[in-house]
């Protein structure tokens, strides 16, 4: 086995570490320029977005500044109108409570003023019957008596029957013992 020296190994090994070292700047290097080249197409990209999305937001700003007061006029116009919705149908309830009512009182006085008018015609009816009735059933009793003694008046007088003969003979001829 041959001997080496140790200067020369330590050259040798500082060679090795030198060369490592300036492979590691040439792949940091390479590294470098991806990053650059990469950072240089995302930028462009951002700026492609930018200035796309630029404009939208410009317009929708604008619609929003536009449309801003037209929206809040429209609420507010919503909010008065529900309030008067809101007062009118208080006001309809009410105006129907009360006709409900009125309705209410003026069917229950109608109701006592038929009931009484009924309740009057009933005994009234009872009345003229009593006062009517009684002296026409008296009226046609005495005229169905005065008819049936105008009828029998008029009338021929039966025939009358046959006497027997005087003599008891004859008359029990007929009989059977």
């Amino acid at each position: 086995m041959p001997h080496f020296d140790p200067q020369i190994l330590e050259i040798v090994v500082a060679a090795v570490v030198a060369g490592t070292l300036l492979l590691q700047v040439l792949l940091l290097v390479v590294i470098l320029f991806g990053v650059r080249k990469a950072a240089a197409a995302v930028r462009e990209d951002l700026e492609d977005i930018r200035s796309s999305v630029t404009p939208l937001l410009t317009e929708t700003r604008e619609l929003l500044v536009r449309v801003g007061p037209k929206i809040e006029a429209t609420t507010n116009d919503l909010a008065v109108l529900t309030h008067a919705l809101r007062e009118q149908t208080a006001s309809i309830q009410a105006t129907v409570t009360e006709i409900s009512e009125r309705t209410r009182h003026q069917a229950s006085r109608i109701d006592v003023m038929m009931t009484s008018f009924l309740d009057t015609t009933e005994k009234a009816a009872l009345l003229v019957n009593d006062a009517v009735a009684k002296p026409v059933r008296q009226l046609t009793g005495a005229l169905a008596w005065l008819k049936a003694v105008v009828e029998t008046l008029r009338a021929p007088a039966p025939p009358t029957p046959p006497k027997p003969p005087a003599g008891g003979t004859q008359g029990d001829s007929g009989m059977f013992v």
